[in-house]
């Protein structure tokens, strides 16, 4: 009887040894591999910083008599939101690939002064812009931290489209030629462009499962500018109206995004 209680002993001593080592090993850590095709969605704000030009001279007629003030910026505010589709390729901890994306806007600015035609009575100039879409075209390439990390700069082309528009409005007379007696005179220039400019930005992920990756993105585009023609005229207008304004462009985008990657760990 002692001979077996000491042999029962043993072999839980043993069996204790043996399961306690396979108790204690911690889980290994789990692989995060960024290597392929990817398709999401984004959502976020865009800022549109628009300066107005007055491109006229002294002797431009009809505006050759009157001095002019300064423009002021016409700052667009507003919704983006959009998709996101690309490929990534991974080295170690670095990362590197494509990325294409379309966002819809819904950014507007409009800014105005009276009187703009200084010496020529109650005018108002106001000017306008409305960015509608986006699309960019970019390289991208970063470092991993912690593995389910991603830190990405990222640069390339943009297309956006904007439309740009200057009113001159004077109950009386003010925004150009001189008529006498006063009647109520309005010019507006206008132009609907589709702008090929460069992007740039950077942005930071994690990957919170194999397959799913939240992110934050900001971009900045820099555009060309638009020198809007004439759309019309009041009939008491004298004299020829040519291109009075021009529009410098830059647009920034801050998105938040959640993208499906496509294959296993």
């Amino acid at each position: 009887m002692r001979k077996a209680l000491l042999a029962s002993a043993s072999a839980a001593a043993l069996c204790c040894a043996v399961a306690a080592p396979a108790h204690a090993a911690p889980p290994p850590p789990p692989v995060y591999n960024w290597s392929g095709f990817y398709i999401g969605l984004n959502a976020g704000v865009g800022a549109g910083d628009t300066t107005p030009n007055w491109t006229q001279n002294a002797f431009a007629s009809p505006f050759s008599l009157f001095t002019v003030g300064v423009p002021p910026n016409a700052n667009s505010r507003g919704f983006a939101g959009g998709g996101q589709a690309g490929y990534n390729f991974q080295t170690g901890n670095y990362v590197y690939g494509v990325e294409t994306d379309f966002t819809w806007m819904n950014l507007r600015g409009t800014a105005s002064t009276s009187p703009f035609f200084t010496g020529k009575g109650d005018n108002t100039a106001s000017w306008t812009s409305d960015y509608n879409w986006l699309y960019t075209a970019r390289l991208r390439g970063g470092i991993t931290i912690g593995g389910n990390w991603l830190l990405y700069g990222t640069g390339g082309v943009a297309v956006v489209d904007v439309k740009d528009t200057a009113l001159c409005v004077s109950p009386g007379q003010g925004c150009g030629s001189s008529i006498t007696p006063a009647f109520p005179q309005n010019i507006e220039w206008s132009k609907s462009s589709t702008l090929v400019g460069g992007v740039v930005g950077g942005g930071i992920e994690t990957m919170f499962s194999p397959n799913w990756i939240f992110g934050v993105k900001a971009l900045h585009v820099f555009l060309p500018s638009t020198t809007p023609g004439l759309v019309t005229h009041s009939t008491s207008f004298l004299g020829p109206v040519p291109p009075s304004f021009s529009f410098d462009h830059n647009l920034t985008l801050v998105t938040f995004e959640v993208t499906y990657k496509f294959g296993g760990p």
